[in-house]
């Protein structure tokens, strides 16, 4: 998943049972391929979180510098009405 491969012998207790139903839920046959599977997904879930994240934030930024909505939206939504039909020829 583009992080270079640094192959180590580890010795881990782990909880067979997840390592089994993990291994069904994600089709695979070895042991090995589920973990470097499972742990390839959690890779990839905080980079589409951080992906997200970033974008979320340039949303916000942009946000913070347009004009507050006034309360009573009427007269904006008039407005936006007005420039649509002007900008279509209506």
């Amino acid at each position: 998943m583009g992080i270079a491969a640094t192959i180590k012998d580890k010795h881990l207790k782990l909880d067979q049972r997840k390592i089994d139903k993990v291994k069904k839920i994600l089709g695979l046959k070895t042991e090995t391929e589920t973990i470097e599977t499972a742990l390839d997904m959690v890779i990839q879930k905080e980079k589409t979180e951080s992906k997200r994240k970033e974008v979320v934030d340039r949303i916000l930024a942009r946000r913070s510098k347009m004009k507050p909505i006034p309360e009573d939206t009427s007269g904006w939504i008039r407005e936006a009405r007005e420039a649509r039909d002007s900008r279509y020829g209506f």
